[in-house]
C-alpha cells in the first residue's frame, strides 16, 4: 500500500499529464495464470490514486479507452496488426518493419495519443528529452477553496452516561 502511494505520488509530481489504459481487471483475474499478479500490482488503486493526485498538483489523467489498439498498433507508421497474441513480446511492423518491446511500442502509442488530445490546448509543453513538463498549479492547486480538507469533529452522543468500562459512543459527522 505504501509502495503505491509512493509511486503514485512520484508520477503525479512529475509529470503534468498522465495517460492510463481503461483495462478490463475483472476479466483479467478470471485468467487463472495472471490472477494473482494482477491482484498483487492493483491497477483498480493506482488508477484511483493518479485521479485525485494529478488533480491535486494541478495536472491530469487521461484514460485510453479499453478498446484502443495500443500495442496492436505501429508507433512509427501507424499500421495495426490484426491479432497479436501475449505470447509475442516483441513487436515487429511489415509495412515499415520497425523491430521493439512491444510495451515500449504501446508506450509510444499512448504518448501520441496524449499528443492528438493536447494539441494546442497551450499550457503543456515538452522539455529537451522529450517528457513533459510539470503544469504549474493554477489557483488553489486543483482543491477547492472552500472545502475544508480537514477530518470533521467527533461529536459525542449526547444521553445517558456511560456504565463502568463502556465508553461513549461516538456519531461520526456528515
Amino acid at each position: 500500500r505504501d509502495g503505491i502511494h509512493q509511486l503514485t505520488t512520484s508520477l503525479a509530481r512529475t509529470y503534468g499529464t498522465i495517460v492510463v489504459e481503461d483495462l478490463n481487471v475483472a476479466g483479467m483475474v478470471r485468467n487463472r495464470r495472471l490472477a494473482r499478479a494482477l491482484s498483487d500490482a492493483g491497477f483498480g488503486e493506482i488508477r484511483r490514486q493518479l485521479a485525485y493526485k494529478t488533480g491535486w498538483n494541478g495536472g491530469r489523467l487521461l484514460v485510453a479507452s479499453r478498446w484502443f489498439p495500443s500495442s496492436k498498433t505501429c508507433s512509427s507508421c501507424g499500421a495495426v496488426k490484426a491479432k497479436l497474441p501475449l505470447r509475442v513480446r516483441t513487436y515487429v511492423c511489415e509495412g515499415c518493419g520497425l523491430s521493439m518491446d512491444r510495451d515500449e511500442n504501446a508506450a509510444r502509442n499512448l504518448a501520441s495519443l496524449v499528443e492528438r488530445t493536447v494539441a494546442g490546448s497551450g499550457p503543456e509543453t515538452r522539455n529537451g528529452r522529450g517528457a513533459d513538463r510539470k503544469t504549474p498549479p493554477g489557483g488553489a492547486g486543483g482543491r477547492e477553496t472552500s472545502t475544508s480538507h480537514r477530518a470533521p469533529a467527533a461529536r459525542i452522543r449526547r444521553g445517558p452516561s456511560p456504565t463502568p468500562g463502556e465508553s461513549p459512543r461516538i456519531l461520526k459527522t456528515q
